[in-house]
């Protein structure tokens, strides 16, 4: 797992985007056939390399290892804008490969969404870091609350800024969004190590904000978020374009 992909998401270079507007990702989970997995790398590998493996269409596959998702590939494309839409790849073969020679191998496609980059909340501990171990949180909001969850947001980034981890966060907002995906908080780490530590979070809060400060947060949070959900996965350089 040490070879680096061009997937700035994760995914995904936060910081080659941080300060960006209108930066987009297109993510989507396939269910593999697990009797097919072989050749579904290959035929997989062989589309990203075919179609996305230049900006602004570059592709990464993820394998989901925790969370409702587990066992399924999760397809990620991106950076790019809206307009870079109107251009993406369809002729030239692409979508004959993808639906002749990649679907066939799966049990479909589910959940396809475009996630759009909040350029104030992105953090990452260099320009070049890109951690090939991706959390995902996605955030249902209570209506009424995207201020109060922005808020809340300015004080993380806050301990983000002065504590200055070695791992990336990013907030994703979901466009044209479904009742219970409002929001993604994405963190990539270079390895699964990462999480044998003492990681102490409310500590940091605290040393930033002050006594109890955390408990507060905690409170307030628990009247933003209506549910949450998480899952995590690991970067999968076999199917994806090498950069």
């Amino acid at each position: 797992m040490n070879q680096r992909i061009c997937i700035t998401l994760t995914l995904l270079a936060f910081a080659s985007i941080t300060f960006a507007q209108n930066v987009v990702f297109e993510s989507i989970y396939l269910e593999p056939k697990m009797e097919n997995l072989k050749e579904l790398g290959e035929k997989m590998k062989s589309h990203n390399v075919n179609y996305h493996a230049t900006a602004p269409y570059t592709a990464s596959v993820w394998q989901v290892i925790t969370g409702q998702n587990s066992g399924k590939l999760l397809w990620i494309m991106g950076p790019f804008t809206f307009a870079d839409l109107d251009s993406r790849p369809s002729d030239g073969g692409h979508d004959e490969d993808w639906m002749g020679n990649v679907l066939p191998l799966t049990h479909g496609m589910s959940d396809g969404y475009y996630w759009k980059l909040r350029p104030d909340y992105v953090y990452s501990p260099s320009e070049t870091y890109q951690g090939p171990v991706m959390r995902v949180r996605v955030l249902d909001i209570r209506r009424g609350k995207s201020e109060e969850f922005g808020n809340a947001m300015d004080k993380i980034m806050e301990v983000y800024n002065e504590k200055k981890p070695n791992h990336s966060m990013a907030i994703y907002d979901n466009f044209a969004s479904d009742q219970n995906r409002d929001v993604a908080i994405v963190w990539q780490y270079e390895n699964f190590a990462y999480f044998d530590q003492d990681l102490a979070f409310a500590k940091l809060y605290e040393e930033v904000h002050g006594d109890n400060s955390w408990n507060h947060f905690m409170e307030a949070w628990r009247e933003i978020v209506e549910s949450a959900s998480d899952e995590m996965s690991q970067v999968m350089p076999e199917m994806s374009p090498e950069q």
